[in-house]
């Protein structure tokens, strides 16, 4: 039985870059945004987007640990995806800067981390 009030919902979750757990990773991250009030077909395209990063990830990385967080303001949902550093060239995703264009309204990629926003509206 679920608990009629949620106080003090994580913003953060740290996972292992391990594929047996990337389903952990892949529904905080739509938890968070459906909480901050991201819905319907913006939902889907913030859970492409994050499933792609995802998959770059543990494709990419060699162990390690992934650190989620999400932020909104009321206007946008941002999730930072935090990972083990990738040596230039590493990522086994080509084109995923592409992707993320196509279903994000905003996005930075760096080697440690991976940055996606969505306006709520």
């Amino acid at each position: 039985m679920y608990p009629y009030i949620m106080e003090g919902a994580a913003n953060r979750k740290v996972v292992p870059v391990d594929l047996a757990r990337a389903g952990e990773a892949r529904h905080f991250i739509s938890w968070r945004a459906a909480v901050a009030g991201l819905g319907g077909g913006r939902l889907g395209e913030l859970a492409i987007a994050a499933e792609a990063v995802l998959t770059d990830v543990f494709l990419s990385a060699r162990g390690g640990v992934l650190e989620i967080e999400s932020e909104h303001d009321g206007e946008r949902v941002r999730i930072t995806v935090r990972h083990p550093e990738l040596p230039p060239g590493s990522r086994r995703m080509s084109g995923l800067s592409g992707l993320l264009e196509q279903f994000l309204d905003a996005h930075e990629l760096y080697p440690d981390r991976a940055v996606l926003e969505k306006n709520l509206r």
